[in-house]
């Protein structure tokens, strides 16, 4: 008996669902591989919209099989309705992505349902892209530089007094500059819903500080931008450190280090490497000029983080990785890369940008220069 793909979820929360029938809704609705067929399972809300939007599948009403359940139980369960659309199908073996509820699983077994778990992805093919998933991504990445192109100009028109910046005569934060650039994506069509990351000084030695209070001349300031579009899905992400005013030495010296390490492992990303390889040569780099990463003073300094991420329907797609495990890249896989360092006293220093491995090397999605001093 074939095994079938089933996926009870929300396109948000599970990308596979959305890659399978390129349709999503704000409520979980039902989606099954069977056969070499796809069928969603949809409410009367949705039903005739799904059978204008989704791609290559069959769509069935949810209500006649919730109908047919109510038959033999007067409240009729999502189980009781679920079993009455496997029988229709004749289905009895389902694979299902590994996140699942627990109590659906559960469920389904107890009524004699065989289940296995799928991978992560559920759609191994999402990982490298098709040239539509490229180009969707090109105008995610085109958006974030235009962001970024929003901060560093506001950045250069920033007065410096008092040790802090001024915008049109007024300080400027974290969270001034932040909103700003929320308000511009969402002009385009884009959200940040895991915001975005502006941070000054002493924040920027915390990757995942989003930064909050005044922005300071002489400082590090790292912006790092990842918004996902509304009408694709797919996220965007880059990251840019500037510096209003003189940059100390150090600093240049930290931002020319990371600089060299994203040069590294742009020239050396193709199809075939261990992204291991690459992840452990740019900490060889980074120790050659004097920058060590470990545990200082109490607390991880240094590059403590991976050189890359996958990204595409995720903002992080595992399990593609550039870092300390190894991961053999694939033609049409998409990563960042993003080395950093970041130590107490001095600041942090990130550049990310994009990519797209090919057989040959790998290709920067739109981008934008590279520069510390505005």
């Amino acid at each position: 008996m074939a095994t079938a793909k089933f996926i009870y979820d929300t396109a948000e929360r599970c990308p596979d669902l959305y890659y399978a029938c390129k349709f999503s809704a704000p409520d979980p609705f039902i989606f099954i591989e069977t056969r070499g067929k796809k069928y969603l399972v949809m409410s009367d809300l949705e039903i005739d919209r799904t059978k204008k939007q989704a791609k290559g599948c069959k769509v069935l009403s949810l209500s006649k099989f919730t109908a047919k359940a109510a038959k033999k139980s007067k409240t009729p369960s999502l189980l009781d309705t679920l079993n009455e659309i496997f029988k229709s199908l004749k289905v009895k073996k389902l694979e299902m992505p590994p996140a699942s509820p627990f109590s659906l699983v559960d469920g389904l077994r107890k009524r004699g349902y065989k289940i296995q778990s799928g991978s992560t992805p559920f759609y191994p093919k999402r990982l490298q892209k098709t040239a539509d998933e490229k180009k969707a991504l090109i105008r995610a990445q085109k958006a974030v530089f235009d962001m970024m192109a929003l901060a560093e100009k506001t950045l250069r028109a920033c007065k410096i007094r008092n040790n802090k910046l001024y915008y049109k005569g007024k300080v400027l934060t974290c969270e001034a500059l932040r909103e700003m650039i929320h308000f511009e994506l969402m002009r385009r069509n884009f959200i940040a819903p895991e915001s975005t990351i502006v941070a000054c000084g002493a924040d920027t030695i915390d990757p995942h500080n989003f930064g909050k209070g005044p922005l300071r001349p002489h400082q590090a300031i790292i912006v790092d931008i990842f918004p996902k579009s509304i009408d694709s899905l797919f996220w965007g992400d880059a990251t840019r450190t500037f510096c209003v005013g003189k940059a100390p030495e150090r600093l240049k010296k930290l931002y020319n280090a990371v600089k060299a390490g994203q040069e590294y492992a742009l020239k050396n990303i193709k199809a075939g490497v261990n992204g291991r390889k690459i992840h452990e040569t740019i900490l060889k780099m980074f120790k050659e000029r004097g920058f060590n990463t470990g545990e200082i003073g109490g607390r991880m300094q240094g590059f403590f983080h991976s050189t890359g991420h996958g990204i595409g329907l995720e903002l992080h797609e595992s399990p593609i990785r550039v870092g300390p495990v190894d991961q053999t890249l694939k033609a049409g896989m998409c990563t960042s890369v993003e080395p950093g360092l970041y130590y107490k006293g001095l600041g942090g220093v990130r550049i990310e940008d994009i990519v797209i491995v090919t057989k040959t090397g790998c290709q920067v999605l739109a981008g934008y220069p590279k520069r510390l001093e505005v």
